[in-house]
């Protein structure tokens, strides 16, 4: 079975969804609180700090994003809650942690720590009120990646699932210089992936064994180039910083 996505129409009039405020009033009385020197507010629920999930959000304004990823672990009054923030050279996480001493602390990978200082009773309270949660401020996560000979870089996004799945985009071109292609249709089958666009067709073709890397191709006219196909994950520093296509991703390494 082949689904076809008539995208032309609706590329057009393409708006990306904003981050959604969280009702957090079912868990607000087990968020903690925390800030930085810098600004930056912290909040936390998290299993080590008492509740049976774990969830961060970040800002350094009214508005807090959700921190995606979370994982946590314990060690007797040590807790420490590790975030994705791809930014970060190396595939190391961000974290949030009450260290052994009993110091609060975030950190970028290998960069200095921040000092955190906890908020209780009114002053958590009063922040709480002057901010809000939101869902994640990175609307789009990447789907495929590619490069060709020369340099040039393919790259096709859609919207997390928070916001919807799909909503795919083609974008084409060197390093800080990749430009959107109007896309006019996507074709998706067990085979693999065509995205259509005025400019050519990105082919993308599934391998039986799901160790080899899907092929790549993109096709204009009666020309075809084959592209080294990329992994998003090993490539994500690349992808979220490099490329130039995402500004702030809503981590607080943003800046790396």
């Amino acid at each position: 079975m082949v689904a076809w996505s008539s995208a032309a129409a609706a590329q057009a009039k393409l708006v990306d969804p904003k981050p959604r405020a969280i009702d957090s009033s079912p868990f607000k009385d087990q968020l903690r609180v925390f800030q930085d020197q810098r600004g930056g507010t912290y909040v936390v629920l998290g299993e080590a700090l008492g509740a049976k999930e774990t969830r961060v959000w970040y800002g350094t304004g009214k508005a807090l994003y959700e921190q995606l990823q979370p994982r946590r672990s314990r060690n007797g009054e040590r807790w420490s809650i590790a975030l994705w923030a791809p930014r970060i050279p190396d595939f190391q996480p961000a974290r949030v942690e009450r260290t052994e001493d009993g110091r609060y602390e975030a950190s970028c990978g290998n960069d200095p720590a921040v000092a955190l200082v906890e908020l209780t009773g009114d002053k958590a309270a009063a922040a709480l009120g002057a901010t809000t949660l939101y869902t994640t401020a990175t609307i789009r996560q990447a789907h495929m990646l590619a490069r060709d000979d020369n340099g040039v870089y393919y790259y096709v996004d859609r919207l997390r699932d928070v916001y919807g799945g799909k909503g795919y985009r083609v974008l084409v071109g060197r390093k800080g210089g990749l430009k959107q292609l109007p896309l006019v249709d996507v074709a998706t089958d067990y085979q693999g992936e065509v995205f259509s666009t005025k400019s050519g067709n990105l082919r993308l073709i599934h391998h039986e064994d799901p160790d080899k890397p899907v092929q790549s191709r993109w096709i204009k006219g009666k020309k075809t180039v084959d592209l080294l196909s990329l992994d998003v994950v090993e490539a994500s520093r690349m992808i979220y910083r490099d490329l130039g296509i995402y500004k702030s991703i809503g981590t607080f390494c943003d800046n790396l």
